[in-house]
């Protein structure tokens, strides 16, 4: 508030700043080719990367136990 007031006196229009905005980290979900439940890939992103065409990733499925192969274009956030 001294800021706000300083430069009130200095004729200058005050500062505001805003606070940063916190992007919340969801799951990246992928789902089961064996079960057909969503499991949950290990990564939290704030978003999906825009991506056209990447490598395939292969992580332990937590549903089925078995290792699945997947894209991003295969993932979606958890909510």
């Amino acid at each position: 508030m001294a800021l706000v007031d300083a430069e009130r006196a200095a004729g200058q229009a005050p500062t505001t700043t805003r606070p940063e905005r916190r992007r919340l980290l969801r799951r990246l979900m992928i789902t089961c080719p064996v079960t057909g439940l969503a499991t949950d890939t290990g990564f939290e992103l704030s978003e999906l990367p825009a991506v056209v065409s990447g490598p395939r990733i292969l992580i332990d499925c937590l549903e089925c136990g078995q290792d699945h192969s997947w894209r991003i274009d295969d993932a979606v956030l958890d909510r």
